[in-house]
C-alpha cells in the first residue's frame, strides 16, 4: 500500500518514505506511528490507543510519544506550530488532517481518500458508492495479507522467541587449542540467527559475558526476559574430523526443545554449513518461518580461504581480551586474514572495531581515527550496504566530535539495519554532546534493549546521561550495570563522577577506590579518585594522585586531567590541558558543552572559544539535525 501526502510517498510494503525520488531516513516506530494515524485519519486517535497499538502497551513515557509525533511532523515538513499534517487535541490525542490519496502497490488501482462514513474496521465507504464495492473487498483482502506480512516481519522483540547462545565448548583432544574455533563458531551461529527477523537473539558482546559462568539461575538473573538457551559441544578428533552437538532448552523449565548432531571436517569450508543448519533447524523447532531473502543470506560464506579464517579466529580471540596489547595483536591477525582474502568483509569490520576501541580507551584518537576510516572504506568497497561498517565509523566520528559526519553515517547504518546496538549508542552520545536529553534517554533505551550486557554501552551510557545533568538516571544506570559487571573497573571509576555531582561524596570515593583496585595499571582511575576527593572538599589529596597519574606510561585523557586541575583552582593548567585534548582529538570533549564539572570556567572567553573549536557553540548547535 502506498499513501500520498503532498509530494511525499509512504510505502507500507517497503517501509519507506520518499519525496522527489529521494528516500527519507525514518525510525521504525515513527513510521508505524505515521501510518497508524493516516489509516485512522477519519477520527481522533487517543494517546492510550497509540501506546497500545504502536508500543504494544510497553511502558513508555508521554515524552517518548511527543518526540515521535515531532519526528513524524518533521518528516512531512510540519511542526507543532503549523500543525498542517498532524493536529494535536490537548488532553485527548492526535488526528492526521492533511489530504491523503492511496494506491494499492500490487494492482496500482487508485483508492481515493475515503470520506468519513459508517466504518468497516479502520476503513469506510460512502453509502451509495456501490461501484467501489468489489475493489474495496479486494483491497481489504490485500491489506489483511499485507498487514499479516508486516506484523510477521516487524514482530516486536518481546513477542519473538528470545534466545541466548552460550559460547560453545571444545571437548576431546587438544581442547585448549580448539576452544577459539568453538567460540568463533558461536559467533557465526549468532550472526546466522540474527539474520532471521522473527527471532530475538542476544548479540555476541552480551552472550560472551557468560563464557565463565553458564549457570542457568545466573543467566535468569542477568537476562530475565530470555526464554531459550542454545549450547553446544564441539569435538574435533584426529586431524580434521568435527562433530557439533547443539541443544536448545527452555531456560526456566530446563525442558529440552531440540537437539542434533552434525559432522564435518575443519579442513573444508563445508563446516560453515553446520552453522546454517543449526539456525535453520532451531527456527523450525520454534515454528519460526524463514523467508526467501533470509534463506539466501544464511548460505553466504564469510570466506573461502581457510587460512584467512584461522587468522580471523585468532584475531577475535585477542580482541575479546579488550586490553591494549591484545587489540593491537588482533589488528595484526585481521590484517593477515585480509592479505589472504582481500574480500573478507567480516575481517575488515573486526579490524575497524579493534581500532575504534583503541581510539576510545588507549591511544590518542587523532592518531587512530584515520585507520578506522580507511578500514571501513575498504569494507564498504566489498559491501556498500554494510550497516556494521557504517555503525562502527559513525561511533568513531562521534568520539572524534565530527558531528555531521557522525549523524550521516549513523543514520545510514540505522536505515540499513536498526538492530545494531552500537548505532544507538552513537546516537546517545551525539544527543549528549548537543544537550538533547530526550534523545539520550530514548537512544540508550534502544541500545540497552538490543545488547543489555555490552560493556561499551554500560560505560558510555552512564557518561551520556551524567553529562546532560540526568544524575538520578545516571546513578540508576551505573548501579544496574555494576550489578551486571561487578569486576569491570572502568564502570566504578565512571560511576564515581555522577555520585560526586549528586553530592554522594563518600560513595563516590568508595567507587573510585574500587576502580583503582580493579584497574591497577590505568591512569584514569587515579584521576577519578582525585576528582572524588576534590568534590568532597579534600583537595589536599589531589596533587599526589595527579602526579601518580601523570607518571603513568599509559595514555591519559587531557580532558579529565583538566577537570582535576580545575578542582584545585589551577585555571591556567586547566585550559592548557583542554587545548592539549583538542590537539589529541580526545573523546571526552564531546561532553564539553554540558559537563557540570566545567561550570567554574563557563564565563571565561577561552571556554567560549573552545566550544567554537569543538563545533559545540550555539550557532553550530542550531545547524545540527535532531531526531
Amino acid at each position: 500500500m502506498k499513501y500520498y501526502v503532498g509530494t511525499f510517498e509512504i510505502d507500507t510494503t517497503q517501509f519507506q518514505i520518499s519525496t522527489a525520488n529521494k528516500l527519507i531516513a525514518v525510525e521504525p516506530k515513527v513510521f508505524d506511528l505515521l501510518v497508524y494515524l493516516i489509516e485512522n485519519r477519519q477520527r481522533l486517535v487517543s494517546r492510550d490507543e497509540l501506546f497500545e497499538n504502536i508500543w504494544l502497551d510497553r511502558e513508555v513515557s508521554d515524552t517518548t510519544l511527543s518526540n515521535h509525533i515531532k519526528s513524524a511532523r518533521k518528516i512531512l515538513g510540519d511542526d507543532g506550530d503549523k500543525q498542517e499534517m498532524i493536529k494535536t487535541v490537548r488532553g485527548r490525542g492526535y488526528q492526521f488532517i492533511a489530504k491523503v490519496t492511496s494506491t494499492n502497490s500490487d494492482t496500482n488501482e487508485e483508492l481515493v481518500a475515503l470520506e468519513t462514513q459508517p466504518q468497516l474496521g479502520h476503513f469506510s465507504l460512502a453509502k451509495n458508492r456501490k461501484k467501489y464495492l468489489i475493489s474495496f473487498v479486494l483491497f481489504l483482502i490485500i491489506i489483511t495479507l499485507g498487514y499479516w506480512q508486516l506484523t510477521a516481519e516487524k514482530t516486536p522483540a518481546q513477542d519473538r522467541p528470545y534466545i541466548l547462545v552460550l559460547p560453545f565448548e571444545a571437548i576431546g583432544e587438544e581442547q585448549q587449542k580448539w576452544q577459539p574455533f568453538a567460540e568463533q563458531m558461536t559467533r557465526q551461529v549468532i550472526r546466522e540467527l540474527r539474520k532471521i527477523a522473527s527471532l530475538h537473539v542476544v548479540p555476541t558482546s552480551s552472550a560472551f559475558t557468560f563464557k565463565q559462568n553458564k549457570n542457568r539461575q545466573y543467566i535468569q538473573e542477568q537476562l530475565p526476559n530470555v526464554r531459550y538457551v542454545l549450547s553446544a559441544t564441539i569435538n574435533i578428533h584426529g586431524t580434521s574430523q568435527i562433530q557439533v552437538s547443539p541443544e536448545l532448552e527452555e531456560l526456566k523449565s530446563g525442558k529440552l526443545i531440540w537437539d542434533n548432531r552434525y559432522s564435518s571436517r575443519v579442513d573444508d569450508t563445508t563446516f560453515f554449513s553446520i552453522q546454517t543448519n543449526i539456525a535453520t533447524a532451531l527456527s523450525k523447532s520454534l515454528n519460526v518461518a524463514i523467508n526467501d531473502t533470509e534463506k539466501a543470506s544464511l548460505g553466504e560464506l564469510p570466506t573461502t580461504n581457510l587460512k584467512a579464517y584461522e587468522f580471523y579466529i585468532a584475531g577475535q580471540n585477542h580482541r575479546d581480551m579488550l586490553t591494549h596489547q591484545s587489540l593491537k595483536k588482533a589488528i595484526e591477525l585481521f590484517t593477515q586474514a585480509i592479505k589472504l582474502d582481500p574480500t573478507f568483509e567480516a575481517a575488515y569490520i573486526a579490524k575497524a572495531d579493534a581500532y575504534r576501541l583503541i581510539m576510545a580507551y588507549f591511544e590518542k584518537p587523532i592518531e587512530v581515527l584515520p585507520f578506522v576510516i580507511d578500514t571501513v572504506a575498504e569494507a564498504l568497497k566489498i559491501n556498500p550496504n554494510s550497516a556494521e561498517a557504517r555503525s562502527s565509523l559513525g561511533l568513531a566520528y562521534i568520539l572524534a566530535w565530527r558531528w555531521q559526519d557522525a549523524w550521516n553515517m549513523l543514520n545510514q547504518a540505522n536505515t540499513l539495519d536498526n538492530s545494531i546496538a552500537l548505532t544507538q549508542l552513537g546516537f546517545a552520545l551525539y544527543y549528549s554532546g548537543i544537550g538533547d536529553v530526550n534523545g539520550v534517554v530514548e537512544s540508550l533505551e534502544k541500545a540497552d534493549q538490543l545488547d543489555p550486557l555490552n560493556i561499551e554501552i554500560a560505560d558510555w551510557g552512564h557518561w551520556a546521561l551524567a553529562m546532560v545533568g540526568e544524575l538520578n538516571a545516571a546513578n540508576k544506570w551505573a548501579d544496574n550495570k555494576l550489578q551486571l559487571h561487578p569486576d569491570v573497573g572502568i564502570l566504578y571509576s565512571g560511576a564515581s563522577v555522577s555520585a560526586s555531582l549528586k553530592g554522594e561524596h563518600q560513595r563516590a570515593i568508595k567507587l573510585a577506590k574500587k576502580g583503582i583496585m580493579l584497574d591497577k595499571d590505568a591512569s584514569y582511575p587515579l584521576l577519578a579518585l582525585a576528582q572524588a576527593y576534590g568534590h568532597a572538599g579534600e583537595v589536599d589529596k589531589i596533587p599526589p594522585l595527579l602526579q601518580q597519574a601523570q607518571a603513568s606510561l599509559n595514555y591519559q585523557c587531557p580532558y579529565e586531567t583538566a577537570i582535576t586541575y580545575l578542582l584545585i583552582n589551577n585555571i591556567e593548567e586547566t585550559f592548557k590541558q583542554l587545548n592539549l585534548a583538542v590537539n589529541y582529538r580526545s573523546n571526552c570533549l564531546v561532553f564539553t558543552r554540558n559537563d557540570l564539572r566545567l561550570n567554574p570556567i563557563r564565563k571565561d572567553p577561552r571556554f567560549t572559544a573552545l566550544l567554537v573549536r569543538l563545533g559545540l557553540d550555539n550557532k553550530s548547535i542550531e545547524k545540527y539535525s535532531r531526531y
